[in-house]
Formats: structure tokens, sequence, C-alpha cells
């Protein structure tokens, strides 16, 4: 027999299926009810935590997608300002290259 049929039974304290009757004393019925106001507290108290750490959760996550575009911000600034110290570097190269090329054949043809 389903638990609510049973439960149903217990509280009208009616003649079950099966012929018996008083399936349940007062105390049972008592102790039932406290039960099922338990339950209707320990869920408002879970629904109202649930609903603080969903908050809580949710402000952590801006806070991360503001640091997270703040980094990036950062690395493509240093990823420029690499990108302009390795074109400096190879301009460089390239300067002394000529410049010892340079100075070679002026010597060369002297």
């Amino acid at each position: 027999m389903p638990d609510d049929v049973i439960r149903e039974t217990a509280v009208t304290d009616e003649r079950t299926p099966g012929g018996s009757r008083g399936l349940a004393s007062q105390e049972f019925f008592f102790l039932l009810q406290r039960i099922d106001r338990l339950d209707e507290k320990l869920s408002g108290e879970i629904k109202r935590l649930d609903e603080k750490l969903s908050g809580e959760i949710n402000r952590l996550d801006t806070r991360i997608e503001r640091l997270d575009e703040k980094l990036t911000g950062e690395v493509k600034m240093m990823d420029g300002k690499l990108n302009n110290i390795r074109f400096w570097a190879i301009g460089a190269v390239v300067t002394l290259i000529a410049g010892f090329a340079g100075t070679i054949v002026t010597l060369a043809l002297r």
C-alpha cells in the first residue's frame, strides 16, 4: 500500500482494505504532524540558505569576470610591449648587420 494511503488511513482512523481498524494511535498522528511541521521549517531554512548562497555565488562570479577582464587587458598590454621589444631587437640586429656589411664593403673597396 502506498505511503500516502497509509498516512491518510492513519490520520482518519479508517478501516484498511485488509480489515484492520485503528492503524495508528493519536500519539502517532501527533508525531506525524510534528514531522510535517519540522519538514516545512527545514525546507524553508534550506530554501533561504539556497537563496543566500546563490546570491553570494553570483557576486563571486561577477567579481571573477571583472578580474578576468582586467587580467586579459594586462596580458594584451604586455603582449604589445613584447612585440615592440621584439621589433626593436630585430631592427637593431638588422642595423648592426647592415653597418658591419657597409664597413666591410667600404674596407674591401679601399
